[in-house]
């Protein structure tokens, strides 16, 4: 008599894809494994993502790591979140509910409630591989004095179409010099050290979409990174996810991450670009202001004006 096989829960997500012969119960492979395992704290920020938020916690529960704490901060949900978090309540250690002044606000109250010796986050849209944790734990375990590693990881669309590869990089000031040249890693497969975290202050409030960059910037500076070169984890890209939708201020905020971190010749450079984006901002309103059709409707009364600020 045949017996059927059930799917693996994550067998629908990119990186996960196993045969139907597979027997779930012993998907786990656990290379570099210890008796007594370091424990992993994680920190899922998330606002509204019911669509994706699933995948992300399975990734999670199907590692099959023997000491992971997983951390939810809710900033305030108003979809299908607060459901699919209660269906799996019993595996999370802590939700926060919100409401917070942001994703890096969030971070930084979910690691305040960590216990781990390892920290990472994940967002909310994105999600580990197999066998992550084993890998990173084996990497932190032959290496008693680490504080921070890096590995590989992919980009792919939000029904999991592979875009892009990134590797790992040397966490050094060269690297952090060269991110806006479009050499960056995938905050995704960054994982380091309680003690580390606690050393740099956590993720700086002020930033919305480069408060990883600055903690890089921060570690790097305090500690050297090991490189793994395996796959580690997928970030989703698509055109609602944040980074995307928010591109316009990163200019800004590279800006502020170079003055933060003394990086004053490329803090030049950047204030320049923006300078010369401002000034051709400019010359294009000029062109529209000055155009034939603005100048009738300006003379018939017709071309909205902004609002007289008050006293």
């Amino acid at each position: 008599m045949n017996q059927t096989i059930s799917p693996h829960p994550c067998a629908h997500l990119y990186g996960w894809e196993i045969s139907d012969q597979t027997d779930p119960g012993s998907f786990r492979n656990s290379p570099g494994s210890a008796p007594v395992p370091l424990r992993f704290s994680v920190v899922i920020p998330t606002l509204n993502q019911a669509e994706t938020i699933e995948d992300t916690l399975l990734s999670l529960i199907h590692q099959n790591y023997p000491d992971l704490e997983i951390i939810v901060a809710d900033g305030g949900s108003s979809d299908g979140t607060a459901a699919i978090l209660n269906r799996y309540r019993e595996q999370l250690s802590a939700v926060l509910p919100g409401p917070d002044t942001g994703q890096s606000n969030a971070i930084n109250k979910g690691f305040a409630r960590a216990s781990g010796d390892i920290f990472f986050w994940l967002n909310s849209d994105d999600y580990l591989l197999p066998d992550t944790l084993w890998r990173v734990a084996a990497c932190f375990q032959a290496d008693a004095g680490l504080e921070f590693a890096v590995g590989a990881g992919d980009v792919i669309s939000l029904d999991h179409h592979f875009l892009r590869h990134i590797p790992p990089l040397p966490m050094d000031e060269a690297t952090m010099m060269n991110w806006k040249n479009d050499q960056w890693v995938m905050q995704q497969c960054c994982f380091w050290t309680k003690n580390l975290w606690q050393n740099v202050g956590g993720v700086d409030e002020q930033l919305h979409l480069l408060m990883d960059y600055d903690l890089w910037f921060r570690f790097s500076r305090n500690t050297k990174a090991a490189m793994i070169e395996e796959k580690l984890a997928v970030m989703r890209y698509y055109p609602e996810a944040k980074t995307v939708k928010q591109r316009s201020k990163t200019s800004e905020e590279l800006a502020y991450v170079y003055a933060k971190n003394g990086a004053f010749t490329s803090l030049r450079e950047q204030v320049a670009e923006l300078v010369i984006q401002c000034g051709t901002s400019e010359n294009y309103l000029n062109r529209i202001h000055g155009s034939l059709p603005v100048r009738l409707l300006k003379r018939l009364s017709l071309f909205p004006t902004p609002a007289n600020p008050g006293p």
